[in-house]
């Protein structure tokens, strides 16, 4: 069990806010080793994050043990509080991996 872990990425994402208004999502990675080609989608739609931001940034190449990377959150009253969030990466364990995360603001 200890070699598959230490195989394994482990991606996640949570909203961070920055002063009164401003919020990011932090994707990270808190595995014991480098997620490759992570890629992001919203199974119910995305109403808050930056398109050309994301269009920029994903899909990521390397994401190393303990690195993150944040992206712009255009929230407002009328964004949704949960958002689905799934995850795609690659790594020493498997060519693909999914998880879905659900950050809250």
């Amino acid at each position: 069990a200890e070699s598959i872990s230490d195989r394994k990425a482990d991606i996640g994402a949570t909203f961070v806010k920055l002063g009164s208004n401003n919020y990011r999502l932090k994707i990270w990675n808190k595995g014991k080793t480098a997620a490759q080609n992570v890629s992001i989608e919203f199974p119910d739609g995305n109403d808050c994050l930056v398109e050309s931001e994301l269009a920029e940034k994903f899909p990521l190449e390397v994401l190393d043990t303990h690195q993150s990377v944040e992206l712009i959150a255009a929230v407002h009253m009328g964004t949704k509080r949960k958002h689905a969030i799934k995850l795609l990466w690659a790594d020493g364990f498997s060519q693909s991996n999914e998880k879905i995360v659900y950050p809250t603001l």
